[in-house]
């Protein structure tokens, strides 16, 4: 030892005198090339090896200084560990006896240590539903309380004396430093030791930024609950002392980064430390990025690794609890033992495709009784799991659904049988709201409440799931895939050096419409000009009451778009249907101009629609005169189209017929069935005709359009529609609901002549979508409102020429033979849902698998042309086809990204282009393979 170090030392009268000066030491290998000054204060030089000594000690001294504790009396806790130990340190020396409640997270080293000081031990074995096992440990503490005479609660989570407590700890480092230090890394937990820095921080020295280190899975932060492996950081229930406005920022880390930064620390610096250190460590990494090159930033290593040896230092338990460990990190002397044979899993994307995904993947696991470990990660960019950015929970309560309950259900109705206990949407809307199921069938409810049911569906599926599947939830974005060692490694976006890699044997891809949006473009400083308006509270804040707005689109983003800026601003709809008004509040825009290519909005939907006969025209016989050979490639607009607008035709008077009591005969040809109509339109001239092209350009004949003809074919499609099951118009449209799955299989991989294949995406998918798939009729009714208010003008609704002008404004004009128009708007909405169009127009994680060939485009090419839809190519299971025509199939893709090569990909459709049901058959083939194969080496 150093003489002059040892001149210093002094004699304690206590063990309890040695609590405090705890070294503060330089970190110089573990960040060797930081721009940065790293200082770790070592807790674990406290008696009881951690910082919770000087926290236990202060709130005993001071409750016998304030006669709220005497000599004899019991001290009862709730705790994960240190601070149990400093306690049973502390009251063994103090003379009081201890109750400590802990919960099975204890490990045995320290349940050990609390033994041998005389601590008496109460194990909670089950977590509260809310609050999970620390609600728990709290209401056990709460009842000995009661039970237990002269007892005393330390209150760790609500006793000021815990906070104040690390004013000192604060100052011990500042003091070290000659005071100066920019930056303080302190992790969460009660947030006492937090709280104090930050306390005195803010008193003394109110330039240094405090950074919380936080648990994935607390709720702190507005965090959502989730399982925790590793204890000592986070926490299951709100804390007493958090003030938010004292810490600058947060930054998250899960359970493998702290098992990783434990095992780093302890190799660079050969300092054993416990989780929350660990997670300090990676909490360092990502935000070294946002640090002032040449501050000083220091770390309150809470506690020392000794008592984690059974855990984060055993590599058995490693590889057992913490998914991912061996391929992140290496022990000290390598790996000792090799995983066992698990199979990982994941899906990328959790929205309703992904949950789809997971339910059959379940059922299936289920179904073959498998017994081995298999990790299934879900990844999603935000805390939406189940929902997805369409369906997330946050959005207002007017953005509504465009299809009635009945036909929403998670369930898939293939086999094997769901796990899943939750039911159909109308089944949990009934048992959530009381309301009968009848009442509920017809209606339609706002996405956030189907977002509800669906992330309910997701925590049933996870807690139905068999004790041998592990299901890890990432918030996370998934950015690239690469192949090592047989194995699909997935990249996420991360801004630190370090990026945490998971490796699985199978891939489900099924990133939706925001992550195309999202990559698509920037703004280039023009706040006016808005690219996509979801989430609408967020996006659209932005526009200032009374201007001038136009909207790109007039579909059903356009009517989100409209009721945000109205409804969503404080103004309210007054009184139902033809007789709705809307009363402003002054916070609308004074105008907003929607406008689109044809100038149409969409036809509105109603619950129940009317009963229709089965296809007549749209027929496989038909199809199969028309094909000449297996190969044959269908022309859209000479062969499919003719008997599409027969179908329309035909069901369209087969009701209009029925209403007035008269009969459209089954068995008349197409020209015979014309005939008829002719005869019953001289008896009923007052009947409206059908017209295919009317319903497909409302305003074909017109150069412009104006307010006043939408309104009036507004008013009339509304009309049409609110007769429900007698509207003649809704049974025509009925058609293209059941011509569309034959369809579906005509269009797909290609059976569509490639120059048909392009008109139809260009001219007839949108039309098709607009009269199929529109908002309810309830939000038509509000449209028809907001032109009467004179807030909606479609002055330019028709194919505007659109200019941006350099002082961040645009121009809208309509020219005709007729009068020019012109406007100056101040805000520019793109209200389209964006499609997927690689590499220009898609997330970064498909742009890295094209650009680096591992995918490729789809290309339908034959004697009328080569046209590239903007979608991946893939074969009939979902695999998509790299650039040398490999098969890639350990991935599938499903849902949006196969749009182009497949057809209508609805977010909530079960069966349409079922890729889950068999990605989920092909996992279970692969698997088994795999695990035949493998050897467990313990």
């Amino acid at each position: 030892m150093n003489v002059s170090l040892k001149d210093k030392l002094q004699v304690s009268n206590s063990i309890l005198e040695t609590i405090g000066d705890t070294p503060l030491v330089r970190l110089k290998n573990i960040f060797f090339d930081s721009k940065v000054e790293v200082y770790g204060k070592l807790e674990s030089f406290n008696p009881s090896g951690s910082v919770k000594a000087r926290t236990s000690y202060n709130i005993l001294q001071k409750a016998m200084e304030a006669g709220e504790l005497r000599k004899g009396d019991t001290v009862i806790e709730s705790s994960s560990g240190n601070m149990a130990i400093g306690l049973a340190q502390a009251c063994l020396v103090m003379g009081l006896k201890l109750i400590v409640v802990v919960d099975p997270k204890l490990n045995k080293l320290t349940s050990q240590l609390l033994e041998t000081y005389g601590t008496t031990i109460e194990m909670v074995t089950e977590p509260l539903e809310e609050g999970g096992f620390l609600g728990a440990r709290l209401a056990k503490v709460k009842e000995l309380l009661k039970t237990t005479k002269n007892s005393f609660w330390s209150n760790q989570y609500g006793n000021l004396d815990n906070p104040k407590t690390h004013y000192q700890t604060t100052k011990e480092i500042y003091e070290a430093l000659d005071g100066r230090l920019d930056y303080l890394f302190v992790a969460t937990s009660t947030c006492g030791t937090l709280m104090g820095c930050a306390d005195y921080i803010k008193a003394n020295h109110p330039n240094t930024k405090i950074i919380a280190v936080d648990a994935v899975g607390s709720v702190l932060f507005g965090g959502e609950a989730g399982t925790r492996k590793i204890p000592g950081h986070g926490a299951g229930v709100n804390s007493q002392f958090l003030n938010e406005d004292y810490i600058h920022d947060f930054v998250k880390v899960n359970d493998l980064e702290c098992a990783v930064g434990c095992w780093e620390l302890l190799e660079k610096e050969s300092i054993l430390v416990g989780g929350s250190s660990g997670a300090i460590i990676k909490a360092f990494q990502k935000y070294e990025h946002q640090m002032e090159e040449g501050s000083r930033c220091a770390f309150i290593l809470s506690d020392g690794g000794s008592r984690y040896l059974d855990t984060i230092f055993n590599q058995e338990w490693l590889l057992n609890n913490i998914p991912g460990a061996y391929d992140a990190l290496t022990p000290v002397g390598g790996w000792k033992i090799k995983p066992s044979s698990e199979y990982n899993v994941a899906i990328v994307g959790l929205g309703p495709k992904g949950l789809y995904g997971l339910e059959r993947l379940l059922a299936h696991l289920k179904s073959e009784n498998v017994q081995e470990t298999v990790n299934i990660h879900l990844y999603n960019n935000n805390q939406y799991f189940g929902a997805g950015d369409v369906y997330r929970m946050d959005q207002p309560d007017f953005l509504k659904m465009n299809f009635a309950n009945t036909k929403i259900d998670v369930r898939s109705h293939k086999q094997p049988e769901s796990i899943n206990n939750t039911g159909s949407y109308v089944q949990w809307l009934s048992a959530s709201t009381g309301i009968d199921e009848n009442q509920l069938k017809d209606k339609f409810s706002s996405r956030k409440m189907v977002g509800e049911y669906l992330s309910a569906s997701l925590e049933d599926l996870i807690s139905s799931a068999p004790e041998n599947i592990k299901i890890h939830r990432r918030i996370q974005e998934v950015i690239n895939i690469t192949e090592n060692e047989g194995l699909l490694q997935l990249e996420t976006r991360s801004e630190s050096k370090d990026k945490t890699l998971v490796k699985v044997h199978n891939v489900l891809l099924t990133t939706g419409h925001a992550g195309n949006r999202s990559e698509v473009s920037e703004n280039k400083g023009n706040s006016s000009n808005i690219d996509f308006v979801y989430p609408v509270e967020k996006k659209l804040a932005g526009i200032q009451s009374n201007s001038i707005v136009a909207i790109k689109g007039m579909g059903l983003t356009f009517i989100d778009a409209a009721l945000a800026l109205t409804e969503g601003r404080g103004g309210r709809f007054n009184g139902d249907g033809e007789n709705m008004q809307y009363l402003p509040l002054g916070n609308e825009p004074a105008i907003i101009y929607p406008y689109s290519r044809s100038g149409a909005l969409m036809i509105p939907r109603v619950g129940e629609m009317p009963k229709v006969p089965k296809l007549r025209f749209f027929t496989s016989e038909k199809l199969n005169n028309i094909r000449k050979n297996f190969a044959h490639k269908f022309d859209f607009s000479e062969e499919l189209l003719l008997l599409i607008r027969q179908e329309f035709t035909y069901r369209y008077y087969k009701l209009a017929f029925r209403n007035l009591d008269e009969n459209l005969k089954e068995t008349l040809g197409f020209s015979e069935m014309l005939e008829e109509i002719e005869i019953f339109h001289k008896k009923y001239p007052s009947e409206k005709r059908f017209s295919f092209e009317e319903l497909q350009s409302p305003f074909l004949n017109s150069e412009t359009t104006n307010t006043e003809d939408v309104a009036k074919i507004l008013e009339e499609t509304i009309s049409m529609v609110s007769f429900g099951v007698k509207s003649p118009l809704l049974a025509a449209i009925s058609a293209w609901h059941d011509i569309s799955p034959i369809f579906n299989e005509l269009y797909s991989f290609g059976g569509l002549t490639a120059r048909s294949h392009q008109i139809f995406d260009h001219q007839y998918a949108p039309f098709f979508n607009r009269i199929s798939y529109g908002p309810p009729l309830e939000n038509m009714y509000k449209v028809l409102a907001l032109i009467k208010a004179v807030i909606l003008d479609f002055s330019f609704a028709k194919s505007p020429e659109v200019k941006e002008l350099q002082y961040g404004k645009f121009e809208l004009s309509n020219f005709s033979s007729e009068a020019d128009n012109t406007s100056i708007v101040d805000y520019h909405i793109d209200a389209r849902i964006p499609k997927m169009k690689i590499p220009s127009q898609s997330s970064l994680l498909f742009r890295n698998l094209f650009g680096e060939n591992k995918m490729q485009l789809f290309q339908n090419t034959d004697e009328t042309g080569n046209y590239e839809t903007g979608g991946l190519d893939l074969t009939k299971e979902g695999h998509p086809i790299n650039i040398d025509g490999k098969c890639i199939d350990n991935i599938t893709i499903y849902g949006t990204p196969t749009e182009g090569v497949t057809f209508d990909n609805d977010t909530l459709s079960r069966n349409r282009n079922d890729f889950s049901s068999i990605w989920a058959k092909n996992v279970i083939h692969h698997f088994k393979k795999n695990i035949s194969n493998s050897n467990n080496i313990k």
